[in-house]
């Protein structure tokens, strides 16, 4: 009875040994956390300055930059939209009433110039085409018989008085067959014999069919639009220029067009700068140029232009844009006292550049900045 006493008596042992062992372990280990935790460095704001160490600088990726002097072309973001070049667009109508007889284009397809959209029958047309061919024949009447009064003139058969007055016969008949040619061409016809009484629209333009409001054996009113056509191979794009800054922007100044899609930057060039302020906007209406044979944009909408002047600011202070970050709704800059210290300093902006912008006031030229980290700063220090 006495060997299972002894058998319970080491498992006991045993068990306090591995609960002793664990413990310790769990002590040391505890102990090596401790040891290996890094010191709390997060800046520290002392006397109005901001106090950080090296490793914090590594971690944010603090970096600097000088403050020096020079000069900034200007850069400024304007909202505008896409039109038409009044030169590459045509609205093409009817002249006359009529019905129209034969549709060959519709919305979307490309035209030539001169190529014929539409056939149009018009009543209206076939009678001035009428009057045409019976003032021709007036004329040829008339001619005929100023030719033979003439000779009988010549030959004392007649007097001068039946020449003259067959010659203002003749005059008058051919001016009447150049006013009746000249409405056929007003009214969009043709007088050589051919297309009794049908009118065909043409483009003047080469360009794709915008709009089409035209359908087979529709009747059409005179005046109506019937087709638009553009050229959208090159565009405008007009932009409303705050006063403040259009006497900033030259011809010949580059924009970067960026569409709503975000789908990529289009280049142009500002061939226009208006010359009249509006009253209500105070704003100049600039217009650039811009390829488009891509066809990327379309007229009617809406962009983002950034103008890059070629017409620099005067020269002074000078700053990286990713320098500037704003407390309290002003810009400020982080500058360096020493290595590990830095101030926030309010500064007054300039002209603002592609990627540097002017300072005014709150820098000297010399002293040293943060350019990148100084978001790390600010949100450790005022978090």
């Amino acid at each position: 009875m006495r060997r299972p006493e002894k058998r319970h008596i080491i498992i006991g042992v045993a068990v306090a040994v591995l609960l002793a062992g664990i413990g310790a372990y769990a002590l040391t280990d505890d102990k090596e956390q401790r040891e290996s935790a890094p010191a709390n460095d997060s800046p520290e704001l002392e006397s109005g300055a901001i106090r950080f160490s090296d490793d914090f600088a590594k971690r944010a990726g603090i970096s600097e930059e000088v403050v020096t002097e020079d000069v900034v072309s200007p850069v400024i973001t304007v909202n505008g939209t896409m039109t038409y070049d009044p030169r590459r667009f045509a609205i093409i109508g009817a002249r006359i009433g009529g019905r129209i007889r034969k549709l060959n284009k519709v919305e979307g397809d490309h035209v030539n110039v001169g190529e014929t959209l539409a056939e149009v029958e018009s009543a209206e047309l076939g009678r001035a085409q009428s009057d045409v061919f019976a003032a021709r024949a007036d004329e040829k009447a008339a001619e005929a018989n100023d030719k033979r009064e003439r000779h009988l003139a010549d030959a004392r058969i007649t007097s001068e008085r039946d020449a003259e007055l067959a010659q203002a016969t003749f005059e008058a008949a051919r001016a009447k067959r150049v006013a009746a040619e000249y409405t056929v061409t007003a009214l969009g016809g043709q007088s050589d014999g051919s297309n009794i009484g049908v009118l065909a629209l043409r483009s003047p333009i080469a360009g794709r069919v915008l709009t089409s409001k035209a359908a087979r054996g529709q009747v059409v009113e005179s005046l109506a639009t019937i087709y638009e056509v553009a050229d959208l191979d090159q565009l405008w794009l007009e932009l409303e220029v705050y006063e403040r800054d259009v006497n900033k922007v030259r011809v010949g100044d580059t924009a970067e067009i960026s569409p709503h899609n975000g789908t990529t930057v289009i280049r142009g060039e500002v061939q226009h700068v208006g010359d009249l302020v509006d009253a209500e906007t105070r704003s100049a209406t600039v217009r650039i140029v811009v390829d488009n044979t891509t066809h990327t944009l379309r007229p009617g909408e809406s962009v983002v232009a950034r103008l890059q002047m070629t017409k620099p600011s005067a020269r002074g202070l000078t700053i990286s844009k990713r320098a500037i970050t704003r407390i309290d709704g002003k810009p400020t800059v982080f500058v360096l006292r020493d290595k590990n210290t830095v101030e926030p300093r309010i500064v007054t902006l300039g002209a603002s550049g592609a990627d540097r912008v002017s300072v005014t006031e709150g820098l000297n030229e010399g002293e040293t900045i943060v350019v990148d980290g100084m978001f790390a700063l600010k949100s450790e220090i005022f978090r």
